[in-house]
């Protein structure tokens, strides 16, 4: 076979995830065992490429279950089930799969994204098999406004369903959308919870044969995909490998598309032959297909041939045209929905260029010079094999088999693993603790030398006895997982072996180490040469030793190339990375630092931020305690306060700060990424590096510590940032994390400086509103003088907000109310919304500058304080720029008095009296009053002004006197000093008048002309630096230079002539690449 040299290879693959509802078995299909049989691993190939499969039906499904595609004994191919595109992608970009089908919008995403995969093909372009279902009576269009739909977001059927909201003149703010993955559609089609599904097949056949849950009513189809491809909007289901996979194995890549080809052809030719409707062909891809389902159902030929009419399965020739200016536009297309819809936080590419790169027709071409696509399937080379046994099944848990909730290993050598056996499936829904203890040695050393699972979603975490994420793995990414060490703490906190189980847990002394491993309840019903999953560990007794690993490694033997779970840093001063090289770093990263204060402050320069946008973050909290997520104790929230509280700085992207944030505590660093992409989308060097110091806390902050930028001032040893700006040392023009304690009964809050507010945000201003004695706060009132925050337009979506809850006591987190933008139903204006957080429901809106109230549930005790927190959530992006919020806060009372100062002034006929609203008084009231308090001022007066006069005369002569000799003796010192003066203004000005002012040189006219060229001032100054240069050119190379007034003179007795030549750059590197410039001058 011939060889390729590496290229990016995508395919993409219009055929539709064919439907899996099919009927009973009634044509004769042989019966196949669903109980997973022993094998030899994967046959001993010495590799076993990794094949994703998104659901359904295609001319290529007849290789899982004949190993067609195998090249034993040197390769084999294990099929994973996948449940949607986007989950594949995922798995795919992190090293999880080799090759993988998904549909032309996840692909969309990886393009947009930057994941390391391509595409060398299409497989099928969608008809039928995918499209909207709705239950009886919400078939028209109009119908659906006020329905519940569900579909998986970033999906082929995702993007279908906002098209046709958009075509039909829907608007998707009438639709709620629920985005769930297929398995859980099915469970809400079933429950009644939806009305219906936009999703593929097998999910679309279950809605469609399945009565809905609540009405009992079947369910019909709205639109397919065949409806909107011919209304502008295609798409397709791709074959995607990873880049660096081809690069190493091109022949393997060139295999794969040739059999895409040769069954699509071989299908497509004679689809109504007796092979694809109900002989072997049919036989074949009806057992991947039923196997692929985890044996769930029977499948009949009949249904398998209807499946495969769901689609289209494209030649060479027309899979080649897709790299164009059309494939383009379509893919262009799917990016401009993605970002509307919040799945992307860049721009969208706006030329074909990034998207042709991704698809490579060479591996295409290849096959068509060879007319590989018009070679039977039972032809030779590599006819379509029987059935392998070893293929014949899919990889199933195995009932019985699993772990315990809670086990203790006390010995100095243990192993242990997930509880499955042989090549069976792990358990689902597996949540297992193992405590090490290390009551002799006090450490033990963890290694976990196998583990394959599915990445995130089922993987082995390991925290320190004190609580701490010291690592967590998953996936089946080849090489050797990092080393981890945990030792005996004597005063480890109580509750962390509950906490892990998630209930009641015996407390168990001398713990170094807990590992829990965590399962969800998906299978990926491996097929083909399934490979052993789960995971085995080794664990064994340790004397304690001290290692600290250099930046940006991890792993207790610093084995690691990138950053591992929490790390106590030491000493000093340092330097924190995510990983020793500038390239990517680790996909699914979940890495923290806690830095002591040790009674002083943390000072953190960020040297490097290159992260993805928004999709990969690092935070810096306030103390040292872990957060949710890298700590077992630390509990996630559905409104985190306490942990915004802490949360000082929140960066992503590539904006690194100009200067050094700071922190008068503690310091919690944390890192998280995603498995797509990891590194920036523009390219330049990926991950974070923070070099930290420890400053005393004698130490002013400014100008000792750090300066306050351009953007703040010092004032007493603190920033003082200007409106809008925010960090201790107002390096951030947007805000990003929790502002100081607001202690005030009023005051205004800005969101942002910039134009545009930081997408990916979540910030928080505390308001601790003092009580007032004999009074009860009743809650704030709020005047928004500007609220511009992105609001739904078309079909762009947002979850932009601002909201107002608790901060602290019972009810911290509990939100009192949530502020929107709007867009009215014509699009043409917008107004705040203020949004009931019970029901999601639009109370009222307003306009900029009207006064709002948001109240407690009940009021507060008489003179209590009352803390409450402003918060302002953002999406992904913002479709354009948005300005943010301008708010003005006051308190509000319980009762009739009504809070004034100076920001907030009282109503008419009311005036301001000790921060409170009273009324007018009458005007005869107020004329009796002033006319005894003029009396009373006159008789004052008049007594001050006698005392006064008698002081002032007493005084004038004292001063007078004393003045007139100063006059005397002053005048005479200051006419001397003039005299002085003048004399030497006029010495100084002969002076400079005399003085050279612009010294200058020149070249000479034939010298000039002799060059040949401009040549920089820089070269012809420096004049040759060659030894070999010769003297014409060194003659061609000499400056004459003029540094007084008399030189020129004397130059011009002489006969010189001066003459000004000016001109600009006409190039980066040469200032006059043509010699345009040059030749005007000459000849002048």
């Amino acid at each position: 076979m011939p060889h390729h040299s590496w290229r990016l290879v995508l395919v993409l693959a219009g055929a539709a995830a064919a439907t899996g509802g099919a009927a009973a078995a009634s044509d004769g299909a042989p019966a196949v065992d669903p109980a997973p049989r022993k094998v030899d691993g994967a046959r001993g190939c010495v590799e076993t490429i990794r094949f994703g499969v998104v659901d359904g039906i295609a001319p290529l499904s007849v290789a899982p279950a004949t190993a067609w595609l195998d090249d034993a004994p040197d390769l084999c191919f294990a099929w994973y089930r996948q449940p949607s595109g986007p989950v594949a992608l995922e798995k795919i970009s992190n090293g999880d799969l080799d090759f993988a089908t998904m549909g032309s919008v996840p692909f969309t995403t990886a393009i947009e994204r930057g994941a390391p995969v391509s595409a060398i093909g299409i497989l099928a372009i969608q008809l039928s098999a995918e499209g909207l279902a709705t239950r009886y009576g919400l078939q028209e269009p109009r119908s659906l406004r006020g329905s519940t739909i569900a579909t998986v977001r970033g999906s082929t059927s995702h993007y279908m369903f906002e098209a046709f909201l958009l075509e039909t003149g829907i608007d998707p703010r009438d639709v709620t959308l629920v985005f769930a993955a297929p398995k859980e559609i099915t469970r809400l089609w079933d429950a009644g919870a939806i009305d219906g599904a936009a999703c593929w097949t097998p999910t679309l056949d279950h809605v469609l044969a399945t009565p809905h849950g609540a009405t009992g009513t079947p369910a019909l189809v709205v639109y397919d995909a065949e409806t909107l491809r011919r209304w502008g909007y295609r798409t397709g289901v791709l074959l995607v490998a990873r880049d660096d996979f081809v690069a190493r194995l091109p022949d393997v890549a060139q295999r794969v598309v040739e059999r895409v080809v040769r069954a699509a052809y071989a299908y497509n030719t004679n689809p109504n032959s007796f092979d694809w409707t109900a002989g072997r062909y049919a036989d074949v891809v009806g057992r991947s297909f039923w196997l692929e389902l985890g044996n769930e159902t029977t499948f009949s030929r009949a249904a398998v041939a209807e499946i495969l009419t769901r689609n289209t399965w494209p030649g060479i020739l027309e899979q080649m045209g897709f790299r164009g200016t059309m494939g383009a536009a379509i893919l262009r297309r799917q990016a401009a929905f993605l970002f509307a819809q919040k799945d992307l936080a860049e721009t969208p590419y706006e030329d074909a260029a990034p998207y042709l790169d991704r698809i490579d027709i060479s591996f295409l071409s290849e096959a068509r010079l060879l007319q590989y696509e018009t070679i039977p399937l039972d032809a030779d080379p590599d006819p379509v094999p029987d059935f392998v046994p070893y293929a014949v099944r899919a990889q199933m848990p195995v009932p019985g088999e699993g772990c315990e909730s809670f086990t203790v290993l006390d010995d100095e050598n243990a192993t242990f693993d997930d509880g499955s056996t042989g090549e069976h499936a792990y358990a689902r829904n597996a949540n297992c603790v193992w405590a090490l203890r290390a009551p002799a040695t006090g450490c033990v050393v963890l290694e976990v030398p196998f583990l394959s699972s599915e990445a995130l979603r089922d993987r082995v975490d390991i925290f320190s006895a004190a609580g701490d994420l010291r690592a967590s793995f998953s996936g089946r990414r080849r090489g050797k997982r990092p080393t981890t060490v945990g030792c005996v703490v004597p005063d480890a906190p109580p509750g962390v072996a509950a906490a892990l189980v998630g209930g009641a847990a015996p407390n168990v002394d001398s713990v170094a180490l807990y590992v829990r491993w965590s399962t969800d309840d998906e299978d990926e019903l491996a097929m083909g040469a399934i490979e052993p999953v789960g995971f085995r560990a080794t664990a064994r007794a340790i004397e304690p030793q001290e290692r600290i690993c250099g930046p940006g490694r991890g792993g207790a033997l610093c084995d690691a190339p990138y950053c591992v779970g929490v790390v106590e840093v030491t000493g000093e001063g340092g330097v924190i990375k995510t990983q020793v090289a500038d390239d990517a770093y680790q996909p699914n990263s979940r890495c923290a630092w806690r830095i002591p204060a040790r009674g002083g402050r943390v000072v953190l320069d960020v040297a490097r931020l290159g992260l993805e946008r928004v999709r990969d973050v690092v935070t810096i909290y306030d103390g040292a305690a872990a957060t949710p997520g890298f700590g077992a104790l630390a509990q996630p929230v559905p409104f985190p306060v306490f942990e915004l509280l802490r949360r000082k700085y929140r960066m992503s992207g590539t904006h690194a700060p100009t200067v050094p944030l700071v922190v008068d505590n503690d310091v919690f660093v944390t890192f998280e990424s995603d498995g797509i992409a990891n590194r920036p989308r523009d390219g330049g060097p990926a991950g974070l590096e923070i070099r930290w110091r420890r400053d005393a806390a004698e130490s002013t902050l400014c100008p000792e510590v750090a300066s306050c930028g351009r953007n703040g001032r010092c004032e007493e040893g603190v920033c003082v940032c200007d409106t809008g700006y925010y960090g201790e040392t107002c390096a951030f023009d947007t805000c990003v994390g929790a502002a100081p304690w607001r202690v005030a009964p009023s005051g205004r809050i800005v969101s942002n400086a910039g134009a545009d507010y930081s997408p990916g945000q979540f910030c928080g201003w505390p308001l601790n509103i003092p009580g007032r004695e004999g009074e009860s706060i009743a809650g704030i009132r709020l005047r928004f003088d500007r609220f511009d925050i992105e609001a739904p337009e078309g079909q762009a979506t947002t979850t932009d907000r601002a909201v107002v809850f608790y901060s602290v006591g019972p009810q911290q987190g509990s939100v009192l109310c949530i502020f929107r933008r709007v867009m009215s139903q014509q699009g043409q204006t917008s107004a705040g919304a203020a949004v009931d957080p019970a029901t999601d429901e639009t109370k009222f809106t307003f306009d900029d500058g009207d006064t709002l109230e948001v109240l407690l549930p009940e009021p507060a005790a008489a003179g209590a304080n009352v803390q409450l927190m402003l918060g302002f959530e953002t999406d992904a992006n913002n479709h354009r720029p948005f300005s943010g919020f301008d708010v003005t806060y006051g308190v509000r009372f319980h009762g009739g008095l009504v809070f004034c100062d100076e920001i907030w002034p009282c109503a008419d006929g009311e005036v301001c009296k000790q921060n409170g609203c009273v009324p007018e008084e009458s005007k005869s009231s107020r004329s009796r009053r002033s006319r005894r308090k003029l009396r009373q001022l006159r008789r004052g007066v008049a007594i001050a002004a006698l005392v006064f006069a008698c002081v002032m005369v007493l005084a004038l002569c004292v001063f007078f006197g004393v003045y007139a000799r100063r006059v005397v003796r002053t005048k005479d010192e200051l006419e001397t000093e003039r005299v002085r003066v003048v004399r030497d203004q006029v010495d100084s000005a002969r002076q400079w008048v005399e003085d050279f002012q612009a010294p200058f040189c020149v070249v000479a006219a034939d010298t000039f002309i002799a060059l040949g060229a401009l040549r920089p001032h820089e070269a012809l100054r420096d004049g040759p630096r060659d030894a070999d240069d010769d003297e014409c050119d060194k003659q061609h190379t000499r400056l004459e230079f003029y540094d007084s007034v008399d030189d020129v003179e004397r130059a011009r007795r002489g006969g010189a002539v001066f003459v000004f030549l000016s001109h600009q750059w006409l190039g980066h590197a040469h200032p006059d690449p043509a010699g345009i410039h040059y030749k005007a001058m000459c000849r002048a």
